[in-house]
């Protein structure tokens, strides 16, 4: 789930250079490159027509029109050579006249319109005689005054790797690094206090062969690319951040901030920094805790390491996962689905540090709110007796969810509004979710993130042929890959079946029941023989809840001609149908052309999206499926009872009620008994706490900086979070701090903080080696009072990531299911309210075990005969959503209610 490029939020405006020093150097030409370009221009010039007269002769100009009987003639070679030599002469014709509009355009200080069908040409042109300005043979007004060169002292050596420091491990290089960079901050501040509330674009590096230019920038932010002599007068001979001035129209580098004028749109303002506060005097303690308060609570008191725990959370990486928030949720949400019912095995190490990749890339929220929106169209649309309009694509950001339609439907359902005459429906609103509906658009498949950070995905049952995804073939796979795992896992696909040939074998481990690896010929021949099944109004047959089912094959590269043939034959058509197919590579018959580069940017021309695109690669296919493999896993009931680590301190429930501080994670993590804290810190400080609280041995900061911000974080704002929390937590009896720091530099918490895991241990351990079944079934009772919910349950979206890569929540999980199956047997015979109870606990973290389920039933029978069991059968079959029901359970209902039908989870 590969995001290429991830920047943070400020990252795309001008607001990033009010807060710290660029680190770009100019670009200077070198003198052999701007010979090279004098002499390249010249023999374009004069070279190539010399050498087409030497060895062609004149230019072949037409003195007479033919007959037209002659048109039907078979040319020679000759004449076919004389026409190549034509075409030659006339784009020799149309350089010409690139280099003139552009040497003018030059002279003149400006920048030259585009000269029709002459992109490639007129880039060229203008690259050339940008060489030749250099030399000053061509030479206007606007070269007046030329800008000094930089010089290449230490400082602006600091200004360039400043920024680089800003995520570090090392304390001291960190200070060190720091350190520069305030310097390169004061360095720069005349150019930033001149950018401050004016509205400021910052050039695009190149991309593709293209080069941000002024007139295009005048175009897209004010309507005419006429006006780009104002920018250059609002810029002209302006000092940019590099030492760099604007001197011609035509000459801006990439990372230049241009000044626009009032009118321009989407262009951001540049705010003033925030005025740092005086440093507030820390409490008192060790000294070595006391330095560290002090330089945190510096650090903590200025605007400067709140915006830089903002950049912490959003720091870019080449991380795999970065930008792939709804793919990462829904194979998450696809894992715990499975894990709810049984504990499978541990997944092995690779695989649990992807898991922590996945819990903090996660955007559930996002997954969430696609799929109840899309099921609640489907019901909004069944109320109004109409059919759910042809969407085409769907944006989702944190706010919105928007379907972009072909043919436009100008009348919106309820609780949708119809934009742009009907070729966009747009909802804010996040409705309940709605029982037995289907989702209209099953196919629709997330193909990554725009600029504006909105998930992009497309349907393909309404492409009506192939969809290629041409381009760089390696990267192409991986999109092919991840576009794969997202229809297999994501909860609106559920009625999706996809089929991969030549992708990673291990994508069939990931969810066997949807997607599969099979032969394409084989494939083909399959669904020909269903093709009939394929052929109906798929938008219709959904309303009519025939449970009509999408099959999308994905191919890992290009077949050979004869199957792409029948490929392209199975979807012809040119409309929606339950059948789709995505081929990495060209299709001559594709109806839909995705492209995408090395860097995995993709554009699709025809439905106008331009995106970075999320990747899976063979290794994260592999570590994927192993923990899909790992969930599935059979285990036996009859093995030893789960082993159960010793608690660094041996905290029960008495110490858990009477406890100052307390760090619940036996269900939705949470922190009591600590002071105030502003809301929007609360989530970092909560999760640092019970980092500590689980890992009681003391950890360095770079490890817990490491746990709590994955994404990196910067010195400043760990060791400011850090002292954040100290003072939160207060102080001890004894007036030491909770939050202790040894000599070594390690954190810890006091002895005084109890954890409800610990608890729970406590009492288990002392419940394994009691004397009587009736203290056992008592000390297990009052372990699984401290169980509220599933562990780790509803936490921040990006955090906790670290409970994947230490196994806790299997762990924690396997202990108290175990627990409750014990005390569930102890309490079998002579308390089936007892034994109920007990396994309601254990069912609070794993609520699709079916052996804790099977308890229940039994105590149900036991208290309220066959009614009771009915009533728990309900329950079950809510809990299991949709699983199959296990031998043992359907062994159970047979011998308890041998007739009338049985509607369960199966």
């Amino acid at each position: 789930m590969t995001r290429t490029t991830q920047r943070p939020p400020d990252a795309h405006g001008p607001q990033r250079f009010a807060d710290r020093a660029p680190a770009r150097q100019p670009v200077r030409r070198s003198p052999a490159e701007v010979v090279g370009g004098v002499l390249a221009l010249g023999l374009l010039l004069v070279g190539l027509p010399v050498a087409l007269v030497l060895l062609a002769g004149p230019p072949p100009i037409p003195t007479s029109f033919g007959s037209l009987d002659g048109l039907a003639d078979q040319l020679s070679i000759e004449d076919l050579l004389t026409v190549l030599v034509g075409v030659v002469w006339l784009v020799w014709l149309w350089f010409v006249v690139c280099v003139v509009v552009e040497v003018v355009a030059a002279r003149r200080g400006g920048l030259a319109g585009r000269i029709p069908l002459a992109g490639p040409l007129q880039n060229l042109a203008r690259v050339l005689v940008g060489l030749v300005v250099l030399t000053g043979v061509v030479a206007g007004p606007a070269q007046a005054v030329t800008a000094p060169a930089p010089s290449h002292s230490d400082s602006v050596t600091r200004v360039v790797e400043a920024p680089q420091a800003s995520f570090v491990a090392d304390s001291a290089e960190a200070a060190s690094l720091d350190a520069g960079d305030r310097q390169a901050r004061d360095d720069q501040a005349d150019h930033r206090d001149g950018l401050v509330g004016k509205k400021v674009y910052v050039v695009a590096a190149p991309k593709h062969g293209y080069h941000d230019n002024l007139w295009d920038i005048a175009e897209k932010h004010l309507g005419d690319g006429r006006r780009y002599h104002e920018i250059y007068h609002l810029n002209h001979d302006r000092v940019q951040s590099d030492g760099g001035r604007l001197e011609l129209a035509r000459l801006i580098q990439p990372g230049w901030q241009l000044v626009m004028p009032e009118d321009a749109v989407n262009v951001d303002r540049v705010r003033a920094p925030e005025p740092k506060a005086p440093a507030t005097p820390a409490p008192s303690g060790s000294s070595s805790a006391g330095s560290a308060q002090t330089d945190g609570a510096a650090a903590a008191a200025t605007g400067d390491v709140d915006r830089l725990e903002e950049a912490g959370q959003a720091q870019s990486s080449d991380a795999w996962w970065i930008g792939a928030g709804m793919l990462a949720a829904s194979v998450l949400g696809a894992l715990a689905r499975l894990r709810r019912g049984g504990p499978g095995r541990a997944p092995d190490a690779s695989a649990r540090e992807v898991e922590a990749e996945l819990r903090v890339a996660a955007t559930g929220d996002r997954v969430h709110r696609l799929d109840v929106t899309l099921r609640d169209l489907t019901a909004r649309c069944r109320e109004a007796g109409t059919t759910p309009p042809s969407a085409y694509a769907a944006l989702v950001d944190d706010d919105a969810v928007e379907l972009l339609l072909a043919p436009p439907a100008p009348d919106a359902v309820a609780g949708w509004e119809a934009l742009e005459d009907g070729a966009r429906w747009r909802t804010t609103a996040t409705p309940s979710p709605v029982t037995g509906e289907s989702a209209p658009y099953p196919a629709l498949v997330g193909l990554g993130t725009d600029e504006d950070g909105r998930d992009v995905l497309i349907d393909m049952e309404v492409a009506g042929g192939v969809v290629s995804l041409a381009g760089d073939a390696t990267v192409g796979a991986q999109v092919a890959a991840a576009i794969a795992v997202g229809a297999a896992t994501a909860p609106w696909s559920d009625a999706v079946r996809v089929t991969t040939t030549d992708l990673p074998g291990d994508v069939a481990g990931i969810v066997d029941h949807r997607l599969r690896v099979a032969d394409l010929g084989t494939e083909i021949d399959r669904i020909e023989a269903v093709f009939g099944d394929l052929d109906d109004d798929v938008l219709s047959g959904r309303m009519s809840r025939r449970g009509l089912l999408s099959h999308l094959i994905v191919c890992g590269h290009a077949p050979d001609e004869m199957l792409a043939e029948r490929l392209g034959a199975l979807v012809a058509g040119g409309r929606r149908r339950a059948f789709s197919v995505l081929v990495a590579g060209e299709h001559r018959d594709a109806r839909w052309r995705l492209q995408v580069d090395e860097h995995g940017t993709m554009s699709a021309p025809q439905l106008g999206l331009t995106l970075s695109a999320n990747r899976v690669t063979a290794r994260e296919v592999a570590a994927v499926a192993e923990l899909f493999q790992a969930g599935r896993a059979e285990t036996d009931q009859a093995a030893d009872r789960v082993a159960i680590s010793e608690p660094a301190v041996p905290h029960d429930d008495a110490a858990w009620t009477t406890a100052p501080r307390r760090v619940g994670v036996l269900g939705r993590v949470a922190v009591q008994g600590a002071g105030d804290i502003a809301p929007e810190r609360s989530d970092a400080a909560t999760e640092m706490v019970a980092y500590l609280a689980l890992h009681p041995d003391g950890v360095h900061p770079t490890v817990l900086g490491g746990a709590i911000w994955p994404r990196g974080v910067t010195v400043d704002v760990r060791d400011a979070t850090v002292e954040r929390v100290r003072e939160w937590l207060g102080s001890d009896a004894d007036g030491s701090h909770v939050l202790r720091e040894d000599q070594s530099g390690r954190l810890s918490l006091s002895d005084s903080v109890v954890c409800d895991w610990d608890a729970l241990r406590t009492l288990f351990l002392r419940a394994r080696s009691a004397a009587a079944p009736g203290e056992e079934a008592e000390l297990l009772r009052r372990g699984l009072q401290l169980v509220r919910a599933e562990p780790f349950a509803d936490v921040p979206q990006g955090r906790f990531g670290w409970v994947a890569r230490d196994a806790l929540p299997r762990e924690m999980t396997e202990v108290v299911v175990d627990g409750a199956r014990r005390l569930a047997e102890l309490m079998a015979t002579g308390d089936p309210d007892g034994a109920r109870a007990a396994a309601e606990a254990g069912l609070r973290a794993r609520p699709a075990d079916q052996h804790l389920w099977r308890a229940v039933i039994r105590a149900a029978y036991a208290t309220d005969g066959i009614a009771g069991v009915q009533g728990s059968l309900e329950s079950m079959g809510d809990a299991l959503d949709g699983a199959t029901l296990e031998a043992e359970t359907e062994a159970l209902l047979d011998e308890l209610m041998p007739t009338g039908p049985i509607a369960a989870g199966g």
